[in-house]
C-alpha cells in the first residue's frame, strides 16, 4: 500500500482519504480479479453520505472475484499537493492509481458534479473524452438519476447504467468478466455490453442532422436498441441491501443508518422527477425493514435511523415499522428519523410516529401557495391539512418547521411571493404554548427547473431577470422567526442548462473544466462567468438552453431513454396542467 504520509500531513481532514473506516472492505488486487473504482463526484461527507453508492460498494464486494473500491472529489489543497508531487488520484482502500482499475464507475445524481467527474478521472492518470481511452484504460461508467438524460455526459462515459443498480450491476460486471477473459477489444467489449437491458453506449449512437426539432440520438448499427430500457428491481425484500454500512472516520452530511423503505412514490407530482423515473411504487416489507435496522445497529452502533423514501407517510406499515424500532433500540440510545414526510391526512393519524421521531425539525414541501398552481402540479396537498400537520408537530415537542417551496411555475400568479409569505406567517403562529411571537419556520424556495421523463419536460425554466425580480420580493421578509433561503439563481440555470442539455453541452462541460470551473455545488467555488463563456465558445447560451420550451411532437434529447413513465402519459399530464397542445 502505498505510503501517503506527506500528502496526508499538508492537506486538512486527512481522514478523507485514509480509507480503513469500519466496515470497509480491503480485498487483495490481484490480475483475476474485476476491480472497480467507485465514485460519487464529492467530496467525501457528501459521497458517503450517498445511499446508492453504499449499496452498490457492499453489492459488489459480496462477490468473490470482484473488488470494489471508493474515491472522492478531492479538495483544493489535496489537488495541489498531488500535482505538485506528480501523483495520481488514489483509490482509498488499497491506495492504488486509478488508472490501475478495470471500470471507473461514478454515481451521478446532480449535475453541478459534472466537472467533478472530469476532475477525477484526469487526476487519476484516465483520459477524460472516451474516444482518446486506450486499451488499457478502465471502462468509464455512470448510473444515477442524471443517467436518464445522458448526452450532455456522453463525450466522457463510455457506458450508462440506467435504472437500478441491485439487477443491472451484477450482470453487467459477469458480461464484462467474460469479455475479458475473451481477450476482447474496447470497441467489441462496449458493442456487447449494449446488449444488456439498461445499459447505454454513447459512442454507438448518433444525433440525426435534421434541425432543431430533432436532439434525440439514433443507434449506428441494426442491432443496437432504439431505446434502451431502465432496469427495475421487481422485488425489494429480495434486493441486496447492506446492513455493515462503513461507519465514516470524518464527520458526514448524514451521519446515519439509512434504511430504504419504499422505492417510487404513490404521489405523481408532475414535475417531479424522482416520481417518474422510479415507477412503479416497491415497499420493503415491514419485517425486513426491522431486520435490516437491528443488524445494521449490531455493525455500525450509530444512533440515529432514517427512513428514507420520496414519501414515508404513504409507506402502509410506517406506523408498526417506527413502534418496533423504538421498542427495540430506543434503550440503546437510537433515535429515527423520517426526512421525507409528505403533507397528508396520515400525518396526523399516525401518533405513533408523531411521538416517536426525534424532535429537530420538520420538513414540508408544500410547493406552493396557490391552489391553481397546486392543482396544475397535481401536488394533491391542502393548506388546512398542512396547518393543522404543523400544529399537531409543535403540540408534540417539535421546535420549529422548514417548507420548501418552488417558484416560477408557468401557472404561477405574479403575486405567489406574497403568497408563499403569508403561509409562512401562519405557520410560525400555530405555536401555541410557545411564545406569542410564534414558531421558527425556513423557509427554502429554489426556481422550477423542468426536468426530463416529467409531465412538465416540454415547459421552459423561468430567466434570469424573471428569477432576480422575485428573490428581490422575498428575501426583505426574512425576519427572525421566518427566515428565508433562495437558491443561487446562476447555479439553478446553469442546472437547468445541464439537465435539459443535448449532445452538444459535453463540448461545454470541458471547456469549462478547462477554464477553471470544479465544484459547482459549493457556492464558494461557483463561477458563473466561467460557465458563460463555455456556453458562448460552443456557440451556445446557457439561459437560452435553460429557458427554451419544447413542441409536444419533438425528438427530446433523452427520448431514446425509456424510463417506465411512458411518453403517451406525460403528454397526457403535460395537457391536464395547462401546456399547449
Amino acid at each position: 500500500m502505498r505510503d501517503v504520509k506527506e500528502i496526508l500531513q499538508n492537506v486538512q481532514k486527512p481522514g478523507r482519504y485514509t480509507g480503513g473506516e469500519v466496515n470497509s472492505v480491503r480485498k487483495p488486487f490481484v490480475e483475476d480479479t474485476v476491480k472497480v473504482a467507485l465514485s460519487y463526484p464529492d467530496m467525501y461527507e457528501i459521497g458517503m453520505s450517498y445511499l446508492g453508492l453504499k449499496i452498490i460498494y457492499h453489492m459488489l464486494n459480496e462477490i468473490d472475484d470482484v473488488l470494489c473500491e471508493r474515491v472522492f472529489m478531492p479538495a483544493g489543497d489535496m489537488i495541489e499537493e498531488l500535482r505538485s508531487r506528480k501523483q495520481k488520484l488514489f483509490s482509498l482502500e488499497s491506495r492504488q492509481d486509478l488508472c490501475e482499475f478495470d471500470i471507473m464507475g461514478f454515481s451521478l445524481s446532480y449535475e453541478l458534479t459534472y466537472t467533478n467527474v472530469l476532475t477525477i478521472l484526469d487526476l487519476g492518470g484516465i483520459a477524460v473524452k472516451s474516444e482518446d481511452r486506450g486499451e488499457d484504460e478502465p471502462l468509464v461508467i455512470a448510473g444515477g438519476v442524471c443517467s436518464c438524460n445522458p448526452e450532455p455526459m456522453s463525450a466522457f462515459i463510455d457506458a450508462f447504467l440506467v435504472g437500478d443498480a441491485e439487477d443491472l450491476f451484477p450482470d453487467f460486471i459477469e458480461k464484462y468478466r467474460a469479455l475479458k477473459k475473451q481477450g476482447r477489444s474496447r470497441k467489441e467489449m462496449l458493442r456487447e455490453l449494449a446488449a444488456l437491458e439498461g445499459v447505454y453506449v454513447p459512442s454507438l449512437y448518433r444525433v440525426p442532422d435534421n434541425g432543431d426539432n430533432n436532439f434525440t440520438p439514433i443507434p449506428i448499427f441494426e442491432d443496437i436498441p432504439a431505446v434502451v430500457k431502465s432496469a427495475k428491481v421487481q422485488d425489494l425484500d429480495k434486493a441486496f441491501y447492506p446492513v455493515k454500512q462503513i461507519v465514516p472516520s470524518v464527520r458526514i452530511v448524514h451521519d446515519r443508518i439509512a434504511v430504504e423503505i419504499m422505492r417510487g412514490c404513490p404521489n405523481r407530482c408532475r414535475f417531479c422527477q424522482a416520481s417518474a423515473v422510479n415507477r412503479p411504487v416497491r415497499f420493503r416489507s415491514e419485517k425486513r425493514i426491522t431486520d435490516i435496522c437491528t443488524e445494521s445497529y449490531r455493525h455500525t452502533g450509530m444512533e440515529n435511523i432514517a427512513l428514507l423514501s420520496l414519501s414515508s407517510v404513504n409507506y402502509p406499515y410506517l406506523a408498526p415499522v417506527a413502534k418496533a424500532i423504538n421498542r427495540d433500540l430506543a434503550c440503546n440510545g437510537v433515535g429515527l428519523s423520517i426526512p421525507s414526510l409528505r403533507v397528508d391526512e396520515s400525518f396526523y393519524e399516525l401518533p405513533e410516529i408523531i411521538s416517536v421521531v426525534r424532535k429537530a425539525g420538520l420538513t414540508f414541501a408544500p410547493e406552493s401557495a396557490d391552489p391553481s398552481v397546486v392543482k396544475a402540479i397535481a401536488k394533491d396537498i391542502d393548506t388546512e391539512v398542512l396547518l393543522k400537520s404543523v400544529k399537531i408537530a409543535f403540540d408534540n415537542a417539535w421546535r420549529s418547521v422548514k417548507l420548501y417551496f418552488m417558484i416560477g411555475f408557468p401557472q404561477s400568479p405574479e403575486d405567489e411571493e406574497q403568497g408563499i409569505v403569508d403561509l409562512a406567517r401562519k405557520v410560525s403562529m400555530l405555536k401555541g404554548t410557545r411564545p406569542k411571537n410564534g414558531a421558527e419556520v425556513k423557509l427554502s424556495v429554489n426556481p422550477l427547473i423542468p426536468k426530463p421523463h416529467t409531465a412538465f419536460q416540454w415547459y421552459g425554466m423561468k430567466g434570469r431577470v424573471e428569477l432576480e425580480k422575485k428573490r428581490e420580493k422575498l428575501l426583505p421578509c426574512s425576519t427572525k422567526k421566518i427566515k428565508i433561503s433562495f437558491h443561487n439563481i446562476g447555479q439553478s440555470i446553469l442546472e437547468g442548462a445541464l439537465t435539459r442539455g443535448d449532445r452538444r453541452v459535453s463540448g461545454v462541460i470541458y471547456s469549462a473544466w478547462k477554464n477553471g470551473a470544479s465544484m459547482d455545488g459549493w457556492m464558494e467555488f461557483f463561477k458563473f462567468n466561467v460557465w458563460e463563456d463555455a456556453f458562448k465558445e460552443n456557440g451556445l447560451c446557457v439561459e437560452q438552453l435553460a429557458t427554451r420550451s419544447f413542441g409536444l411532437e419533438d425528438g427530446l434529447p433523452w427520448d431514446h431513454i425509456d424510463t417506465g413513465a411512458g411518453k403517451d402519459f406525460l403528454k397526457k399530464e403535460y395537457t391536464a396542467s395547462g401546456g399547449q397542445k
